[in-house]
């Protein structure tokens, strides 16, 4: 019996003392620091539909489209979402020492070339973008990602009903 794929946009942002620490602390923020993320290319499944975040146990195996930038300077991360005619959907990821509008605007142009290359239009776009500056001796982390789930582990139930 299948069920319908799911996915939630996230966004987090994280300061620390070392690069992976602020990393840790954004996913933290982005409510997803306490999962075992498997890292997926690029493609949403046909049909899938977004929700919020399940209630899922420490150390759960997610996959993720992530987009990660850490540095001493200012940094952004970007996920974009283009649904497609036929269906499924492409995912890109872009993030760097540089401003939120910048990596948007790649990953929203990283989108309309996927979709063109496989002779697709696009008919609904979403992104989410973090942004962030350290301070001091700190490090800066900003995380983006589309989370994707299908059918929920049993005793699991979406919105933590």
């Amino acid at each position: 019996m299948g069920s319908t794929a799911r996915y939630a946009l996230v966004t987090g942002s994280g300061r620390a003392g070392t690069s992976l620490a602020a990393f840790d602390a954004a996913l933290l923020d982005a409510g997803i620091g306490d999962w075992n993320l498997v890292e997926l290319s690029s493609i949403l499944p046909p049909g899938a539909e977004e929700s919020e975040l399940p209630p899922l146990p420490p150390g759960t195996i997610v996959p993720a489209v992530v987009a990660r930038a850490v540095g001493r300077g200012p940094v952004a991360s970007c996920v974009c979402v283009a649904k497609l005619e036929s269906g499924f959907g492409v995912i890109a990821e872009r993030a760097g020492e540089s401003d939120p509008e910048t990596v948007e605007e790649k990953a929203r142009r990283d989108v309309e070339e996927m979709a063109r290359a496989r002779d697709e239009e696009i008919v609904e776009v979403k992104t989410a973008t973090a942004f962030n500056e350290p301070e001091g001796d700190e490090w800066a982390a900003a995380v983006s990602a589309v989370v994707l789930w299908g059918r929920l582990p049993l005793g699991v139930r979406e919105g933590g009903d």
